[in-house]
């Protein structure tokens, strides 16, 4: 087996053992992130519509467009994710499988869509080229991911920490390279919005998800080195308050 299809599957493994053992947690500390950034609006929906997310966990930003789709799939590699995307919203429609490999019949989604799931993967153009496939000639694509900031040293240590949080983490990418991925996949942008946000420690390492000494690990790393990552730690009490900054794109495809 080549050496990046061995990487490949081993991070895809680590992936499914993570989300699988924090579905519960992950979907209680991530409920509402998505609620303040107007991606319903953005993305131009139109009522009735078919809507895919690729990545889509417990289907906290598929569910956002419930009021105004006609059919909501869900996607992801992690049958726990899925089950409790489908306890909290029964509209949900559920499919295990890959993102370059989607189950799902060419040109099908109205608007096809990756929330926060980017990140955890080292090739991500392979992904977007299959949602493109399964997307309607005048469907679209919305795509949404936390990013770094346009330095690389920063880049380098928020990767650093990231990983030492999550080891399904693979990389937190700048708006910069963000839209090169898109145009790599056959979409040209029709607009964008960088969003940027607050979060404290206590609730991004929620301890109803994290080990404890996972917890410790990351704090000690903050501690040490979270000016270097561009995310703006500050100490509050025994908290630390920081920046999160995502992308939100929205494309069709290129002609």
């Amino acid at each position: 087996m080549p050496e990046t299809a061995r990487d490949e599957t081993k991070q895809r493994k680590v992936l499914q053992e993570e989300f699988e053992r924090a579905a519960a947690g992950f979907a209680e500390r991530t409920k509402g992130r998505f609620d303040d950034m107007g991606a319903v609006e953005f993305s131009r929906v139109t009522p009735g519509a078919s809507v895919l997310e690729v990545g889509a966990g417990t289907g906290n930003f598929l569910s956002l467009f419930s009021e105004v789709a006609g059919s909501l799939v869900a996607v992801d590699l992690t049958h726990g994710m899925l089950a409790e995307a489908r306890r909290r919203d029964p509209a949900i429609k559920a499919a295990q499988g890959e993102g370059a490999l989607l189950p799902l019949q060419t040109a099908s989604f109205d608007l096809v869509t990756t929330a926060q799931a980017l990140h955890h993967i080292s090739r991500p153009v392979p992904v977007l080229q299959d949602m493109r496939r399964v997307m309607k000639r005048e469907g679209a694509l919305l795509l949404v991911d936390q990013v770094s900031t346009e330095s690389y040293e920063q880049a380098a240590f928020m990767n650093e920490m990231e990983v030492i949080r999550d080891p399904s983490h693979a990389m937190s990418r700048p708006p910069s390279a963000m839209r090169i991925i898109v145009r790599s996949a056959g979409f040209d942008i029709v607009e964008e919005k960088l969003w940027t946000g607050t979060n404290t420690f206590s609730k991004w390492m929620w301890p109803g998800e994290f080990p404890e000494e996972r917890i410790a690990a990351v704090r000690s790393f903050v501690e040490r080195f979270g000016a270097e990552t561009g995310m703006g730690f500050e100490r509050d009490g025994d908290d630390f308050v920081f920046t999160r900054r995502r992308i939100m794109i929205l494309a069709r495809r290129s002609l």
